[in-house]
């Protein structure tokens, strides 16, 4: 761990254990996946009392400004996808691709994103109410948004094909690409499904933590293509690939 990132959670810690409207703190992110290195940003997650969240935003921009100044600040649009209240901090002094991600819940909130499948081994600054659950995703709700996402993934994928392939007889390069990339991220949701089912929905992020070796390099393959006339065979190689994982999958996904 840098010095760098020392300094600012100790005295992150400090301050907001200091806030009586301050429950639960913890860090997320690859601290938590055991994965953290030199180029980690900070995800850190905060649980307040409902009625105090902006006066916990304000409490840390406070102190990053006074402290590291804030270059740039990003507040995700809400309500937010989550459901809770997420903030992007760039600093003016701190190393470089170093960013802080600040979630705020509030104390009657759902979906904490501690499920230990999911999102790791949690680091935990302090919890004052034991509020922290790092129990794994329940089995029956995997299955339910598993099956789920296999049938949509599923039925729309031939028009998707189609579209893919209308692009490239008609030699649009940038439409091509992007409907072939769209193919790849379907493919990603077929093998999450057969490698990490809890993580359906993580796309093509983080394999290297879950798929095996063979398909690192198969997926590596297809992300990289050298030209347009590449294009098609490897979209076929995709599509056949994407073929066999739905049938392979069809007896623990399929709810026909």
């Amino acid at each position: 761990m840098t010095d760098f990132r020392k300094e600012i959670i100790a005295e992150l810690k400090n301050l907001l254990k200091s806030n009586d409207a301050v429950f639960t703190v913890w860090e997320g992110g690859s601290a938590a996946t055991g994965y953290l290195d030199d180029l980690s940003d900070l995800d850190l997650g905060v649980i307040c009392k409902d009625d105090a969240v902006e006066e916990v935003f304000e409490q840390i921009e406070n102190y990053l400004e006074k402290k590291y100044g804030i270059k740039t600040r990003f507040k995700m649009p809400e309500p937010s996808w989550h459901g809770h209240s997420q903030c992007f901090y760039i600093l003016k002094n701190s190393p470089p691709l170093f960013y802080v991600d600040l979630l705020i819940e509030k104390l009657s909130a759902k979906n904490r994103f501690m499920e230990a499948d999911r999102h790791g081994n949690s680091q935990i600054w302090f919890d004052k109410k034991s509020l922290m659950d790092p129990t794994p995703t329940p089995e029956e709700e995997i299955q339910k948004k598993g099956k789920k996402i296999y049938k949509n993934i599923k039925d729309s994928f031939p028009f998707l094909v189609m579209d893919a392939q209308k692009q490239i007889l008609r030699k649009n390069k940038i439409d091509a690409f992007d409907l072939y990339f769209r193919v790849l991220s379907r493919l990603g949701v077929a093998l999450n499904l057969k490698y990490r089912p809890h993580k359906y929905d993580f796309g093509l992020r983080y394999l290297y933590r879950d798929y095996p070796e063979n398909e690192l390099k198969f997926l590596e393959n297809l992300l990289f293509v050298e030209d347009f006339i590449q294009l098609q065979s490897k979209l076929d190689i995709a599509v056949k690939r994407f073929n066999e994982l739905t049938d392979e999958l069809k007896a623990d996904w399929d709810t026909e």
